[in-house]
């Protein structure tokens, strides 16, 4: 059976879960969040309630998590930066940096934010509803020759290694990725060098962290 974990339950986890319902009818579905109130809202809809951290919870439980399974990521931070720190091996001591501005110059919208920087083809808000296509911008009709995330894998780093987990859009404002992806990451992170640049990116949104040791 296919599960589902729907990670952070304000306002895009909301969105989310009807829309996979629907996109996997049969699916086991866990909801995660570390609020309680968020949990008892939409209590009529079906879905395993978890009240937990989210990276910890996904971190203490990746035994039980199938390559296979599907992460949705809906909280405001970074769920695959904040998985790899609590994963990542010792005794080394890790460090969270900011990435180079170098990632986001050639965007419309580059935002340094804490120690992530937030990066979009976009310079508005987009809408809910938009089902991301692959050739053009749903809302201008702008032609886009490649998605962010194959534009951001392709960057050249003065030192260190990037890495992009790909969001693949499920529904329209419904991005997500198989567990495996983030098996992925730890185990290139045992391979590099530091510093290391983790970023999730969709084909029009991305964001990006820095580890070094």
């Amino acid at each position: 059976m296919t599960q589902v974990f729907i990670v952070g339950f304000g306002k895009f986890g909301k969105m989310a879960l009807p829309r996979v319902m629907r996109l996997w009818p049969r699916a086991r579905i866990w909801i995660v969040d570390s609020n309680p109130k968020a949990l008892l809202e939409e209590g009529s809809l079906p879905g395993i309630r978890v009240l937990h951290d989210g990276p910890e919870f996904l971190f203490q439980y990746q035994e039980a998590i199938k390559n296979t399974d599907w992460i949705i990521p809906s909280l405001p931070i970074h769920l695959a930066w904040k998985w790899l720190v609590l994963n990542f091996p010792g005794p080394k001591k890790v460090k969270t940096i900011s990435p180079p501005q170098v990632l986001g110059s050639d965007l419309p919208f580059a935002l340094k934010m804490g120690k992530g920087l937030y990066l979009s083809r976009a310079s508005f808000t987009c809408p809910d509803n938009c089902p991301s296509p692959l050739r053009f911008c749903f809302l201008t009709k702008e032609k886009r020759v490649r998605p962010l995330w194959k534009h951001l894998t392709q960057k050249k780093l003065r030192q260190g290694s990037l890495k992009i987990i790909e969001s693949r859009q499920l529904a329209p404002g419904v991005g997500g990725y198989p567990f495996k992806e983030l098996k992925r990451i730890k185990e290139e992170v045992l391979r590099a060098r530091p510093p290391f640049f983790i970023g999730t990116s969709c084909r029009c949104h991305g964001v990006v962290h820095g580890l070094t040791w």
